[in-house]
């Protein structure tokens, strides 16, 4: 509100005490006075209690008068109208909304920003009262981000999942009214395969709804080494059917913060894939070793590696560096991006090294709890390959 109509009212409020109580003009004035003060002061109080609630907000506010003169602006707004991406200006899109809302009392649009990346903004205004206007802008890449995330998540499901479901219908139609045992067992067998193949489909989603929307509430101290003991030795015989040797070295007393069941789970997905890629005759190398706050596991193998260009999308949800082979070895693309969920949740980080022809190593980091250092995990089991 305007000083003006403080005023006024203090100048009324004023006059209606002087004369009920005759006092004298020098007490009128002063009455005035105070009482101009007071709503001054109680106006600029509330102005300051609407501005720091308006900074808090994530999102950008302008309001403007009814000449549409910009009289308030949050912190949001001021950082997201200060900054050029290329030759658009987020400022210059709160002018045309404010524009547009001249006519049509409301508007919404979202603006795509490129600077070396791509923003998105969703710009809203709408007219309050015939006195004053608002405009909001809201960043959404974040959201525009996970909603294509979440259609490619969708598109990919619904083509993992139609392949072995077309094919079950077609060897089953196949079946139908074969006579020829050979035949007919050759086809039940393809489906059976099919079947288990839409099997471990369903079964990796539900292990990645788990770890995405599982609780921490039981999270407790645990010593990667008897985990690793355990990884190693239950792969052991499906590495030896590969002719492949699986080798367990390092420090003892490797303590870490988290979920047993789910840190089992990251390193046997990782030992998996390192025996199913490997070439007979290599070796498997599961190697950890304390880094300052850091527990660092290095699963090494020396199989058929991964192109530079595939390292950056094969913790994806669905990606596959070699489809034909994955599908062969009985991959479902989720493995990498449960466990790099995991380890994420864990408060830790994954990364790849990798050449083609020569192999790869993925290195797990989770955060240390300092115990007092033991023997080696090999001095302990005597896992060794």
């Amino acid at each position: 509100m305007d000083l003006i109509f403080f005023l006024s009212g203090a100048v009324a409020t004023a006059f209606v005490a002087f004369f009920l109580s005759k006092r004298s003009s020098k007490e009128l004035s002063v009455a005035i006075q105070n009482e101009a003060q007071a709503n001054t002061t109680n106006t600029e109080d509330q102005l300051e209690s609407l501005m720091d609630a308006l900074d808090l907000l994530p999102i950008g506010v302008v309001i403007v008068d009814a000449k549409f003169n910009r009289r308030l602006r949050n912190n949001a707004a001021a950082a997201m109208t200060g900054v050029r991406y290329v030759d658009i200006l987020v400022d210059q899109a709160v002018d045309e909304m404010l524009e547009q809302i001249k006519t049509t009392k409301s508007g919404e649009r979202v603006l795509e920003a490129v600077a070396g990346t791509t923003r998105f903004f969703k710009i809203r205004g709408q007219e309050m009262d015939h006195q004053r206007a608002i405009v909001t802008i809201e960043d959404i890449t974040e959201k525009s981000r996970i909603d294509t995330v979440q259609t490619d998540f969708v598109a990919n499901l619904s083509h993992e999942l139609k392949t072995p479901i077309g094919a079950v219908a077609a060897l089953a139609d196949s079946l139908n009214g074969e006579t020829e045992t050979e035949v007919v067992w050759r086809l039940a067998e393809r489906i059976v395969t099919e079947s288990h193949r839409m099997s471990r489909i369903v079964d990796d989603l539900l292990d990645l709804s788990r770890v995405e929307f599982g609780g921490t509430d039981e999270w407790t101290e645990i010593d990667l080494g008897p985990v690793l003991v355990e990884v190693v030795s239950t792969n052991q015989h499906s590495a030896k059917r590969q002719g492949l040797g699986l080798s367990l070295t390092g420090s003892a007393e490797l303590m870490v913060r988290g979920d047993r069941s789910h840190l089992v789970s990251v390193f046997s997905n990782l030992v998996d894939n390192a025996i199913k890629y490997s070439e007979a005759g290599g070796i498997v190398l599961v190697e950890s070793m304390i880094q300052g706050d850091e527990i660092v596991v290095n699963v090494t193998d020396h199989g058929i590696g991964i192109a530079e260009r595939d390292q950056k999308r094969i913790f994806e949800r669905f990606y596959r560096v070699d489809k034909a082979r994955s599908r062969a070895t009985g991959g479902t693309g989720l493995g990498l991006s449960i466990v790099r969920h995991i380890v994420l949740e864990h408060g830790g980080s994954i990364d790849v090294r990798s050449e083609e022809g020569i192999g790869s190593t993925f290195m797990v980091r989770l955060p240390r709890v300092t115990k007092q250092p033991k023997e080696s995990i090999v001095e302990q089991t005597g896992v060794m390959a």
